[in-house]
């Protein structure tokens, strides 16, 4: 006969994290001219070599440009909307700087709500953010930096965050997140 003893092990308990649910929100890049508003005209040459170097910078960004389906989380008062796909590394950043700023190009960052009176979210990246990015940020312990976009006069749109990979010597834009207060992005959800 022989006798088996077990030691009692610790339960270990798991703290609730919050759980990430498909959203109604889809986060999307384009590549727009610089506003410049009504006092200054551009002429039809230049809208013209503008609108031919938006198509070549799309076409090379390939899936950059096109629309992500987000993932939310919510925690306390914030809602987080997160990419559910990274982006491929197929543009970088070094070679976009250029073609953006010999072209008076911008980028837009968007996160679109769905619901037929719904309001989507829009916000600037600029190509000296993104020269920042490459030259005076660290990357992390996966090789990624992060930074973040938003309003200064409209702190209730919340904050977007671009996540970039280091790769090869090259910046590529991986992710689009988006942040806002619950209260706030319920009121821009209307269905």
């Amino acid at each position: 006969m022989s006798f088996i003893t077990s030691k009692q092990n610790k339960v270990m308990t798991e703290t609730a994290r919050p759980s990430a649910t498909r959203s109604r929100v889809m986060m999307k890049i384009d590549v727009v001219p610089i506003p410049t508003g009504a006092s200054l005209s551009n002429s039809i040459e230049k809208r013209a070599a503008q609108e031919r170097n938006i198509n070549q910078i799309k076409t090379l960004g390939r899936d950059l440009f096109e629309g992500n389906n987000a993932i939310v989380t919510e925690q306390g008062s914030s809602r987080l909307y997160q990419t559910a796909d990274l982006y491929s590394e197929s543009l970088s950043i070094e070679k976009l700087i250029p073609m953006l700023t010999a072209n008076d190009l911008t980028l837009r960052l968007n996160a679109i709500r769905s619901g037929i009176h719904s309001s989507s979210t829009c916000m600037e990246l600029k190509s000296g953010i993104l020269a920042d990015i490459v030259e005076k940020m660290q990357v992390d312990d996966r090789n990624e930096k992060t930074t973040s976009v938003s309003i200064p006069t409209s702190k209730e749109a919340g904050k977007m965050f671009v996540g970039v990979k280091l790769k090869g010597g090259n910046h590529f834009i991986q992710k689009l997140d988006y942040e806002i207060s619950s209260d706030h992005d319920d009121k821009l959800h209307v269905e």
